[in-house]
């Protein structure tokens, strides 16, 4: 009777396995936002995904899996890459399965020159503080903005966009500091 019972839970686990058809999945987690500082060396940072296993993940035609992660069905790389001083770079990624199955994605890096701007909209007085609003902005992406007093630094919570607004409380001679995507830096003291 139990084996009656198993019979139907056997065929739907049996149906629903489907066989690897697909090319393995590949991308990007750094540089944030595909942005990258002209001539400097470029540390990248992605991701392969395939069911049957990754055998091999390739940028630009070089080999970039780290040795003990062949086979794997999840693996992470990393690569160097000089990026040149204007333009755009396209990258070629590409990763094989165990079944010999292949994909590949271009990747497109802006190479951004250009440091981010903080625009003071507001400022207030009150005491020995100051309210401070505005807005950072950025070609691509800001990526961070703080606030240094003295030796400390605080870090605002805002999105990652091209273009974030703030406010801020801070004591005379604080400095704002913002960062873009590329790692390119901005900073204007307060008041």
């Amino acid at each position: 009777m139990r084996a009656h019972l198993l019979y139907p839970l056997a065929f739907v686990l049996v149906s629903c396995a489907r066989p690897d058809t697909a090319p393995p999945e590949i991308g990007l987690v750094e540089p944030l936002g595909g942005a990258v500082a002209p001539g400097r060396t470029l540390s990248a940072e992605g991701y392969a995904f395939d069911p049957s296993g990754v055998v091999s993940v390739r940028v630009g035609g070089q080999e970039v899996l780290p040795p003990g992660e062949e086979g794997k069905r999840l693996v992470r790389f990393r690569f160097r890459l000089q990026a040149p001083t204007s333009g755009r770079v396209e990258l070629l990624l590409e990763a094989e399965d165990a079944r010999g199955e292949r994909g590949e994605r271009r990747v497109s890096l802006v190479l951004d020159a250009s440091p981010p701007r903080i625009v003071v909209e507001r400022l207030e007085r009150e005491g020995n503080l100051y309210r401070v609003y505005g807005r950072v902005e950025d070609n691509v992406l800001v990526d961070w903005v703080v606030v240094q007093t003295g030796g400390r630094f605080d870090p605002l919570s805002l999105p990652k966009e091209a273009t974030v607004a703030f406010s801020a409380e801070v004591p005379a001679g604080a400095v704002l500091l913002a960062v873009d995507a590329a790692g390119n830096r901005a900073s204007r003291r307060i008041p």
